[in-house]
This record gives structure tokens, C-alpha cells and sequence, in this order.
């Protein structure tokens, strides 16, 4: 079936926009998220899919220029911070609302240092600039402590006039501004003019970018969407895809199928 997928895109490429998840992705899942990294050729991979397609673009909760410095590839877009961010000829571009929320979420950041139970956790605070997140990955026994740090999140938040996004063993506390990945799907598939989509993704914040491509379905266009699986793979986005695939490697192994 992957084959006659990949075949399919192939023919029509020039009219096909394809926008890539990061984590869990593209890159594996590691218990320091500074430390994510795409696997080994899929940065080169990216750059040769960028010519024949209408469009290649990595959409992820990560910071732009994150991207930009490890998966940046000629021809492939970079939008950060679910489409609220993006490298525009060379620089990032922000969209001012988040800049005024700026103080907001910095205070929220320091409310998380001083909460017990991001402290006695030992969770790990990263620092989006416009947002802060809260992760367990590398806590010991995270499931204990799923209640208190989901409590803790939503009080911050609300403190602070924020959002929590939630994910696979992360909270992040972001401005409440409207922007979400099937924004930015919506917003590449009108730049480049595109009839068909592949949208491929691994966690909740996916399931956005699932809906705006179905959406292209509607109005008669091809669509793809890979659900990128783990043990941690939501079931809503597991249920929604055309297309699974066995991790970062099962999605390599598919983007190399299309090119050949």
C-alpha cells in the first residue's frame, strides 16, 4: 500500500503540498528535547523533495529558528511555533501578538520554577521564548506526577491569561492566540497554490493539521495523512489516518519510496 501511496504522490508531485511534523516525526523522541535531531539523511531528503513538489514545509510547536538550525534544507519551509512563527529570507518573522504576550509568558515561567511540583518532579522547563513547556519525559515515574503538574499548568496558565496545549508527556503554557498547525497547513496549501496534500504527524497538535487537509479533500483535492505511530500515539490521531507508519524510520522509508 505504501508503495502505490508514494507512487501516486509522484505523479502529482507539482501540485502537492507536503508539511511535516518535528518530534516524534521527523526527529525521534529523546528525554532532552534540545537534543532532538532528524535521522540521518532526511535533512538531504527534504532538499531533494523540495524541487518536484509545490511545496515541502516542517510545521511544529518547536521555535522556528530551532528548524532553521537543525532541519533546514533549500526549498523547505521553516513554521514554528504551530504557524506562529517562520523564517522569511533568512529572518524569523513573529506574529505580533505574540510579542505582546511576551511578559506574560516570562511570568509564567517563573511561576513554574517556583511550583512544587514542577521542582520536586524534576520536570524539565524549555524555554520557547513565546511559550514555556513543561516536560516529564525523563522523570522518574511520570505517571505520578501526571495530576499534580497538569493541576500546577492550568493554574499558571490561567494566571498568567495563557493556554495549555497538551502532548505526549508535556504541558506547554502559551499565548492564547489563534493559531494552530491546520492554520498553517491552510497557509501553505494556498501559497503555493497546491490540489493535494500530505500531512504527516505524530501527537495531538497533529490532529489540527489532519482536519485542514481533509478540508482539501472536501473541495476535491488528494490527500494524504500519516499518522507517525509509537507507544505514545494518540488514538484520535491513530483513527483519523490514511497512513501509518512505524516511527521516524517508517516515515523516512515512505518520503524515500515517493522520491524514487
Amino acid at each position: 500500500m505504501l508503495t502505490e501511496h508514494a507512487a501516486r504522490l509522484a505523479a502529482v508531485a507539482h501540485v502537492t503540498a507536503k508539511c511535516l511534523d518535528f518530534d516524534g516525526t521527523l526527529a525521534p523522541i529523546v528525554d532532552d528535547p534540545n537534543e532532538a535531531r532528524p535521522l540521518p539523511g532526511t535533512v538531504e531528503l527534504l532538499g531533494h523533495l523540495a524541487a518536484p513538489f509545490a511545496a515541502v514545509a516542517l510545521l511544529s510547536g518547536r521555535p522556528a529558528d530551532y528548524l532553521a538550525k537543525h532541519a533546514a534544507a533549500p526549498g523547505v519551509r521553516c513554521l514554528g511555533l504551530y504557524g506562529l512563527q517562520e523564517i522569511r529570507d533568512g529572518h524569523v518573522w513573529v506574529d505580533p501578538r505574540l510579542e505582546v504576550a511576551r511578559p506574560a509568558v516570562m511570568a509564567a515561567q517563573q511561576d513554574l520554577r517556583d511550583c512544587a511540583a514542577v521542582r520536586d518532579s524534576g520536570a524539565y522547563l524549555e524555554d520557547k521564548q513565546y511559550a514555556v513547556a513543561i516536560h516529564t519525559r525523563r522523570v522518574p515515574d511520570p505517571a505520578r506526577w501526571t495530576a499534580p503538574i497538569d493541576e500546577a499548568a492550568r493554574q499558571v496558565a490561567e494566571r498568567n491569561g495563557l493556554e495549555v496545549l497538551l502532548g505526549k508527556l508535556v504541558w506547554e503554557l502559551r499565548p492564547a492566540v489563534r493559531g494552530d498547525k491546520g492554520d498553517a497547513v491552510r497557509r501553505v496549501i494556498s501559497d503555493s497554490s497546491a490540489r493535494s496534500a500530505v500531512v504527516a504527524g505524530d501527537d495531538l497538535g497533529d490532529i489540527s493539521a489532519f482536519a485542514a487537509a481533509f478540508e482539501l479533500k472536501a473541495r476535491g483535492g488528494d490527500v494524504l495523512r500519516v499518522a507517525v505511530d509509537s507507544a505514545d500515539a494518540p488514538s484520535a490521531l491513530i483513527d483519523q489516518a490514511d497512513v501509518i507508519v512505524d516511527g521516524p524510520t517508517g516515515l523516512l522509508q515512505f518520503l524515500r519510496r515517493v522520491l524514487a
